[in-house]
């Protein structure tokens, strides 16, 4: 699985989020990685299908992705960034290719604000900026920037990731 002790950008293009987080679909909300800056911050990617259950009822006629489901793509980053750091952290030795770090969840949104509704079609990038760690609780500076409109959603989430 890993070549060195840490993760490289030919590595991180190769994993997909399944092989990351515990979500299946229809809640794993991100398609692919971008990018990966050991110890400082994840970019991610996912294109919005127009037939996604949420456009369901949210809204009929006018379909708009919920904020909410924004706010998770962003604690879904901040999880593939905590278990790419675990991967950097062990010793090749100790990596099998059924190595997992424990799963993780959702703590705290703070200051989250929505700038531009996410319609189908749409494709968003993922960011999440490490700011600081305590304990295993992790404060990223995240946002979703939808591709040429701007930013969709943006906030500091914090998330408890066990290594």
């Amino acid at each position: 699985m890993l070549s060195g002790t840490t993760i490289n950008q030919l590595q991180v293009d190769r994993l997909r989020p399944q092989d990351l987080l515990p979500h299946r679909p229809p809640m794993l909300l991100i398609d692919q990685l971008v990018d990966y800056i050991p110890g400082e911050s994840i970019l991610a990617e996912t294109f919005i299908k127009p037939d996604t259950m949420f456009f369901q009822g949210h809204f009929p006629g006018e379909p708009i992705l919920p904020g909410v489901v924004l706010v998770e793509m962003m604690f879904q980053a901040c999880g593939i960034f905590g278990r790419l750091e675990a991967l950097n952290a062990v010793e090749v030795s100790d990596v099998s290719e059924n190595y997992r770090p424990k799963s993780g969840r959702a703590i705290k949104i703070d200051k989250m604000t929505f700038n531009k509704p996410v319609l189908p079609n749409d494709t968003v990038r993922i960011q999440a900026v490490f700011e600081h760690k305590m304990l295993n609780f992790s404060v990223f500076k995240a946002r979703v920037d939808i591709d040429g409109r701007g930013i969709a959603a943006k906030g500091i989430v914090t998330v408890l990731i066990n290594s």
